[in-house]
């Protein structure tokens, strides 16, 4: 039975001497990633901000285990310059409805 699972991640720089031109160079590779998760069916939501010193980002994902949720959540790019905890989330609300973003997953059709 699929399961979601909140791949929480954490830039190894602290605020003061993190590169956000560093981060920037990756969100391509990041949204191809989001993209091939949301194809395979396990992207469930995502999202970035920061904790208090560190800048941060969540990806909700469905999968049958936590070794999938670890081999899933292992292909995003931010981890060379951060690292990502995986932790069982269990969900009793949702309603994914904020989709201002969702064309920067969803290839434009030509």
């Amino acid at each position: 039975m699929k399961e979601v699972y909140a791949c929480i991640w954490r830039a190894t720089e602290p605020d003061e001497t993190f590169n956000p031109e560093e981060f920037q160079s990756r969100i391509p590779r990041l949204m191809e990633w989001l993209r091939t998760l949301k194809a395979g069916g396990h992207l469930l939501g995502c999202g970035g901000g920061g904790f208090a010193t560190h800048p941060a980002g969540l990806t909700l994902i469905s999968a049958e285990s936590v070794e999938e949720a670890q081999e899933l959540s292992a292909g995003t790019p931010m981890n060379e310059i951060g690292t990502t905890e995986i932790m069982l989330w269990d969900v009793f609300y949702a309603d994914l409805s904020v989709l201002e973003n969702t064309e920067r997953l969803v290839p434009s059709i030509q």
